[in-house]
């Protein structure tokens, strides 16, 4: 399947849920899609596509908005296929590819760590590398760093 036929097939069979596709450029094609959308979207392209190998799930915070991005690729492909959604910033809410991609897994709760992105019906959605004590995600915009007390084991005696 050429580059071409797979943003073909995904124009066609999802019409208005794909909100752009920008031109192909080094064997990766970049997927807007509505955010209500993601998960239908995902599952084909899984299915009926070959896209089985999850990459990796990123997410940028733009000040107004987030968004959040999946890369996965086919393995008889050397295309990338890069889907994104826009969320709300304050709301910050998306469904999880988890259950599409079992290895999206610590890759949601990276973003959700970092970010603050809760991905609804993740199986785990807890902190990965900060603490569970942790205040605020250290990569959004508006993140104000505050030195964190630390106790010796002999201070909870």
């Amino acid at each position: 399947m050429t580059e071409e036929e797979m943003i073909s097939t995904l124009k066609s069979e999802f019409g208005e849920a794909i909100l752009g596709i920008e031109d192909p450029k080094d064997h990766r094609i970049d997927v807007m899609v509505k955010e209500d959308k993601i998960v239908d979207v995902a599952n084909f392209i899984k299915h009926e596509m070959g896209f089985t190998i999850p990459n990796m799930c990123t997410g940028t915070d733009y000040k107004d908005k987030m968004q959040v991005v999946w890369h996965v690729g086919n393995p008889e492909y050397p295309t990338l296929l890069v889907l994104k959604v826009e969320i709300d910033r304050d709301e910050c809410i998306v469904d999880s590819l988890t259950p599409t991609w079992e290895g999206m897994n610590w890759h949601e709760r990276e973003t959700y760590d970092l970010l603050g992105v809760n991905f609804q019906n993740h199986p785990d959605l807890r902190r990965l590398l900060m603490p569970e004590n942790w205040e605020g995600h250290p990569l959004r915009e508006d993140y104000v760093y505050r030195r964190p007390t630390y106790r010796k084991p002999e201070d909870f005696a």
